[in-house]
């Protein structure tokens, strides 16, 4: 408990209903409690959507540690620099249809093609 407290930063509201958080604070504490295991796979959905980029960064360390010890993680994310920097391979999916699939790079680099075009659509 003390480690998960200790890593959302949460000491001085921890003993507070949950329902007084706000929804950064509630997204710190499941990021903290969900990676405060021991798991050989790890789903994060979003989970670098809330919060300033000193928490971030601190997310993507431990997302890092994860995988340094081997630890399988599914990353669902729209932030682009993310995907790049936290992951060896990628999937675009729209419509519920796979777009690409490959190196986190590649398909990253697909997708900000597709949207330029788009972008010049409008």
């Amino acid at each position: 408990m003390a480690e998960i407290v200790d890593f959302a930063e949460l000491d001085e509201v921890i003993d507070q209903p949950i329902r007084t958080y706000s929804t950064g604070m509630v997204a710190r504490l499941a990021f903290a409690v969900a990676t405060t295991v021991d798991a050989t796979v790890l789903m994060l959905d979003e989970v670098l959507s809330v919060g300033d980029e000193r928490f971030k960064r601190k997310c993507q360390e431990r997302m890092h540690q994860f995988r340094l010890r081997g630890v399988t993680v599914l990353f669902v994310s729209h932030d682009l620099g993310a995907v790049e920097n936290l992951c060896d391979r990628a999937m675009w999916i729209s419509n519920g249809r796979v777009e690409a699939s490959g190196a986190a790079d590649v398909v990253v680099g697909s997708y900000r093609m597709w949207a330029e075009t788009q972008d010049r659509r409008e």
